[in-house]
């Protein structure tokens, strides 16, 4: 996306890009905001708890903007904090190689913790991973810990990222795994075997917001970058990259399921259901350590 941003924006400008995984943008922009001001002046990961977080601390410029009136009221923040501009949902992906017999792979969230998938799923650790961090606290909050009690007897392996999900997939090493939609369509572009399902209890939404920085040093530009991204241009990229678009006019992913259908799949999001995870983050994070990774 940087090359059609500098051309959207004045020919003077300079775009630059730091691109990493979510954990690690929070970390060094946190940093930075320790250290009297970040480098950054628009900030967009997968990890909306980080976006309450720095609202909460008065890091950010509020802009309600026009080019965001697409986006639903539920993944907007109200005082313009924040926007969602992009859709990862977290799926179960597995290897259809593995499941030679008439078995099947799982088909729910619930279906992992039966035991014939013993020994068989893995996931990214959620301390590390802004999207594994929101699949757990919705799986949680719907199934309590005793979900998480019988995933841990089923031995299930939470490390690293969703892309070690997948390799530990396409080896079958761990043919089963809780990952985001996009790594797994990107996987299947390249020619890899694994497959998506959308668990019948309900995909989980991952809100990926942009938020303009509070000592942005040009907050004209940075609200014109803002609106970029929510361009017919920029949102067709998304869609490229195997996310998900929130305008409901944009095409759905290659390979995915369409947005319409998807929707109606999805478990419940609410700026509510976002505070009350933020209330309980780190709560959640230690549970989970004392519950799967003891």
């Amino acid at each position: 996306m940087r090359e059609p941003l500098s051309k959207a924006m004045p020919p003077d400008v300079e775009v630059m890009w730091f691109q990493s995984g979510s954990e690690n943008i929070a970390s060094k922009v946190n940093a930075e905001l320790a250290a009297g001001a970040s480098r950054a002046d628009l900030v967009l990961t997968s990890d909306p708890f980080w976006y309450y977080e720095l609202k909460d601390q008065g890091c950010l410029l509020p802009y309600k903007s026009e080019a965001a009136r697409g986006i639903p009221d539920i993944y907007v923040d109200p005082d313009g904090a924040y926007a969602g501009v992009r859709l990862p949902v977290m799926v179960i992906g597995y290897n259809p190689r593995y499941f030679t017999d008439n078995s099947g792979p799982p088909r729910s969230w619930k279906d992992l913790a039966d035991p014939r998938f013993k020994r068989l799923i893995s996931m990214p650790n959620p301390l590390e991973s802004g999207s594994s961090f929101t699949a757990v606290a919705l799986l949680q909050s719907r199934f309590g810990w005793d979900y998480f009690e019988r995933l841990r007897a089923n031995d299930i392996i939470a490390a690293g990222g969703n892309s070690s999900v997948i390799t530990r997939m396409e080896t079958r090493e761990r043919p089963v795994g809780i990952v985001l939609l996009e790594n797994v369509l990107k996987a299947w572009d390249k020619g890899s075997p694994v497959r998506p399902v959308y668990p019948t209890d309900g995909t989980i939404p991952v809100l990926s917001p942009i938020a303009i920085l509070r000592d942005t040093r040009n907050p004209e530009l940075a609200k014109k970058a803002y609106d970029w991204f929510f361009s017919d241009e920029a949102q067709r990229a998304i869609v490229r990259g195997s996310m998900y678009s929130l305008i409901e006019s944009a095409p759905s992913p290659e390979h995915s399921l369409p947005y319409a259908e998807l929707k109606k799949s999805m478990m419940p999001w609410s700026a509510g259901i976002l505070a009350q995870m933020f209330a309980e983050r780190a709560v959640i994070k230690s549970k989970f350590s004392e519950t799967v990774l003891r």
